[in-house]
């Protein structure tokens, strides 16, 4: 299935399969190692972190939310971003742990071992 870029997505970090998964109408359309957002939501479902921390056991409940893009301008300014539901209750900047809701456009990335997720603003 393709994405259509006019309409939302939503993007999680898959454990399972250590990629990212995008979501567009309640599907799951793509698993990717890259991905380039515009207009971002950094989103936690508070019901699903409580269960998480009940539980002790992970499951889908934060994301973001933006449409796919082929590139993502040069920012004004830039940041670091990860989620920690033990330690936090929203996404947040990796340096000051300020909280991070929203930004003009998000790249994610991973590889092996590694994720990351970037907010920019322009």
């Amino acid at each position: 299935m393709d994405i259509d870029p006019n309409k939302r997505v939503y993007v999680y970090f898959n454990l399972h399969k250590k990629c990212f998964s995008v979501r567009q109408s309640g599907k799951v359309v793509s698993h990717d190692d890259c991905v380039l957002l515009k207009d971002c939501r950094f989103l936690v479902g508070a019901a699903g972190r409580e269960r998480v921390l009940k539980e002790k056991k992970k499951n889908v409940h934060a994301g973001i939310s933006g449409y796919v893009v082929d590139w993502v301008p040069a920012g004004r300014s830039e940041c670091e971003v990860i989620y920690n539901p033990y330690k936090f209750t929203s996404f947040v900047d990796k340096y000051d742990h300020e909280p991070v809701d929203r930004a003009d456009y998000a790249v994610l990335s991973c590889g092996p071992g590694w994720r990351d997720v970037e907010a920019v603003w322009t």
